[in-house]
């Protein structure tokens, strides 16, 4: 046992390799909450290995431990499918090490015994944090809006990967999300948490009011909450008018994604704050709300992990990305002097380069003569040539 716990930094080392690779809720654990995860991790392995030695068996305190790390997790609304696999994740994990490093050492009697106590723990443990976990979920099931803003942080920050899991989580909860839904990032001119909840809370009256008039019962049309400064609504169907409204009167900037799902809202969260925080002052001269494609060219241009050339177009010039016309015809007018050169330079009439470039603003709602719409409709050209 000694030459095993002389191993425990690289053993726990694997531990949290194979966790973070096998369950996506613990790739996106903060410095703390690793720590915290690698900490239990250190005190399950000393203990498996004390009971190994011994041939004992989880007191009451053991068990009020684990109930407590059941309790904790349904706080910080981490799904319990995630906290128990995590167990068997180390388990497996545990077992790899063992053959890989000490099989000289430990007799098939040894690692036999050692199993049994293994899985008499993981049985003890997983009924205790079950039942932490579920006493403590029924707490904050009475806080239902709590439990919701849970679920959207969750969703926003990748923790919600799992169909299934998420699915169960809905129905604990006797809500649905819709097929796609619009999510909102806003800042308010005041700064502070106080100040991006009542803009999260202001936004979500940008609901259309047929949508809601149509939704299932169950259906959730909204829901909004306040990360990391700024305000964050998921709308099942914004009212872009009331919205600019809004945005106009309450002195806020914003960012709006349409066609959002739980599988995209990670990645599309991620967009809209950067770009709330990265688009030049000169952006917010133009325009209150940023779209789609200011947001993809704004994480093009800045280098954001998530940026991806190949969506630039797509997203700023919506199904007129593939026609050839509409594209040949946008490039010589950014490079030409009005619509007269752009027509030389293309040997068509004016009036066929004003018809389509009056087709491209009612497409993209982009007025390719002011400077940020200019330089978007350039990037998304650039983009899609590479």
């Amino acid at each position: 046992m000694s030459r095993i716990l002389a191993d425990e930094t690289g053993m726990v080392d694997a531990f949290m390799t194979a966790i973070a690779r096998e369950i996506p809720a613990y790739a996106n654990l903060d410095a703390r909450q690793l720590e915290e995860v690698r900490s239990i991790i250190v005190w399950t392995l000393r203990r498996v290995l004390e009971l190994w030695a011994v041939d004992g068996a989880l007191g009451a305190e053991d068990i009020r431990m684990f109930r407590g790390v059941g309790a904790v997790r349904a706080r910080d609304a981490r799904p319990l499918a995630a906290v128990l696999r995590a167990y068997r994740v180390a388990a497996l994990a545990f077992f790899d090490r063992i053959g890989e490093r000490f099989a000289d050492a430990v007799s098939v009697r040894d690692l036999s015994a050692l199993a049994r106590v293994w899985l008499t723990v993981l049985d003890q443990s997983s009924e205790a944090i079950f039942d932490g976990y579920e006493s403590t979920g029924r707490i904050l099931s009475e806080d239902r809006e709590r439990s919701l803003r849970g679920l959207l942080t969750d969703l926003l920050l990748g923790r919600q990967s799992h169909a299934g899991t998420l699915r169960a989580r809905l129905r604990e909860l006797d809500a649905e999300l819709p097929s796609s839904f619009d999510l909102m990032v806003v800042s308010p001119a005041a700064t502070g948490l106080d100040g991006a909840e009542r803009a999260a809370a202001l936004v979500t009256a940008a609901l259309d009011a047929r949508a809601a008039g149509e939704a299932a019962d169950l259906e959730l049309t909204s829901l909004h909450t306040a990360m990391d400064g700024v305000g964050v609504a998921l709308v099942k169907a914004v009212d872009v008018t009331l919205l600019d409204r809004l945005a106009a009167g309450h002195d806020l900037t914003g960012a709006l994604l349409t066609g959002v799902t739980a599988a995209t809202a990670p990645r599309d969260h991620r967009l809209a704050v950067h770009g709330l925080r990265h688009a030049s002052p000169l952006v917010w001269t133009e325009r209150r709300v940023l779209d789609r494609g200011d947001l993809e060219v704004v994480a093009l241009v800045t280098g954001h992990p998530d940026a991806d050339p190949g969506r630039v177009a797509e997203a700023v010039l919506g199904h007129l990305a593939q026609d050839d016309d509409t594209r040949r015809t946008l490039d010589a007018v950014i490079y030409s002097d009005g619509a007269p050169a752009a027509a030389a330079r293309l040997h068509v009439h004016p009036q066929t380069v004003r018809y389509r470039m009056r087709r491209l603003a009612a497409a993209t709602g982009r007025d390719p003569r002011t400077p940020w719409n200019r330089f978007v409709f350039q990037t998304a050209l650039l983009a899609s040539a590479s």
